[in-house]
């Protein structure tokens, strides 16, 4: 009769077997792979950033949009949206590169975009229904009196494909600094930032007390080519 080895022998024996030293290896990858961004996303103070899609490029090859996620009790009745910078211009200065776009400029659920998307953003939303977040939006950016945002690159940290750069935000008539990662890939940039609008002095949009609102955090994602 053979005698089975206990417990211990049993992990002791797959510990050296080859299979596990490549198991081993493979988990500490992608640890390495998943520290930056892991970093970044504390820093900028938000949990929970979904997978990047870039946005639908502009004819010059510059695009960005913003996620904006529902929220409240009833969410479920609502609709996430993205908006399209339809006027980005984007300069390039030594620390990198300078995005401007005006509020009244943004395009408030694009059809085809919304496919693109895909879960998440594939509720029908008709013309009615994109007027009236287009006027609650600009309400609550107060876009009358703040109408463009300026996000300043300061300082970029890193070397090849994977980059922490550091930007000046204006949004709502105030500046805030905030960290982020962009990915290089020959003379485009891809990249994503969450950006808080209590942060900057906004009062997200709600309805029913509360019971529809907007979340707090938006997510910004752009992608330039450096000409």
């Amino acid at each position: 009769m053979l005698v089975q080895p206990g417990a211990a022998a049993q992990r002791r024996q797959f510990q050296n077997s080859r299979g596990f030293r490549q198991l081993s290896t493979q988990t500490t990858t992608r640890r390495k792979a998943l520290l930056l961004p892991l970093a970044l996303a504390v820093l900028v103070g938000c949990a929970g950033i979904p997978q990047s899609t870039a946005p639908d490029g502009a004819p010059d090859g510059d695009a960005l949009q913003v996620l904006v996620y529902r929220g409240g009790a009833a969410a479920r009745l609502g609709h996430n949206h993205v908006l399209q910078a339809g006027d980005l211009r984007v300069a390039w200065a030594p620390a990198g590169p300078v995005l401007r776009f005006r509020l009244d400029a943004l395009v408030v659920d694009p059809p085809a975009l919304r496919a693109r998307l895909g879960e998440g953003f594939t509720s029908a939303v008709d013309d009615d229904a994109r007027a009236g977040t287009r006027t609650n939006l600009l309400k609550a950016l107060e876009a009358a009196v703040h109408p463009e945002v300026v996000v300043r690159t300061l300082q970029q940290v890193g070397e090849g494909a994977r980059r922490a750069v550091e930007a000046e935000i204006t949004l709502h008539g105030v500046t805030r600094r905030q960290w982020f990662a962009v990915d290089i890939e020959g003379p485009r940039a891809r990249g994503e930032v969450v950006v808080r609008q209590s942060d900057f002095g906004i009062a997200p949009f709600t309805v029913l007390g509360g019971l529809l609102a907007v979340q707090d955090a938006l997510v910004v994602q752009f992608e330039l080519r450096q000409p």
